[in-house]
């Protein structure tokens, strides 16, 4: 099993990859930058949430130049918009079999699976 996922999104970040569990998608960098698309350039969005949990590096954001992601750029994302925090709550809500297999508490668990966090 990967420990991320890429999806497309329609707003200031067009792609984001979600932790799928506790292991952080960063160490597999280079997988993900395989799995990019080859002409897209900008701001990709990494949301660590089974890795990394609730905290202010949850979210991450780094410049990917059409083949590789620029290290330099990454760095934490504190004011997000909340629909893209929502996005996120779905996938992680729409794959809750994901929860089990991440740093979450069961009570942040519970508040993911009752759709109450954002």
């Amino acid at each position: 099993m990967k420990n991320y996922e890429i999806y497309k999104l329609n707003n200031e970040y067009p792609y984001i990859v979600f932790s799928t569990s506790y292991i952080n998608p960063l160490e597999d960098i280079e997988k993900i930058e395989e799995e990019m698309e080859s002409e897209f350039r900008g701001k990709v969005l990494f949301d660590l949430l089974l890795s990394n949990g609730l905290t202010s590096n949850r979210f991450l954001e780094a410049e990917f130049d059409g083949g590789k992601f620029q290290y330099t750029s990454i760095k934490p994302v504190g004011n997000l918009d909340n629909l893209i925090k929502k996005e996120s709550i779905t996938f992680y809500r729409e794959n809750i079999d994901l929860l089990q297999n991440s740093v979450l508490p069961n009570a942040h668990k519970f508040l993911i699976k009752k759709g109450l966090l954002v």
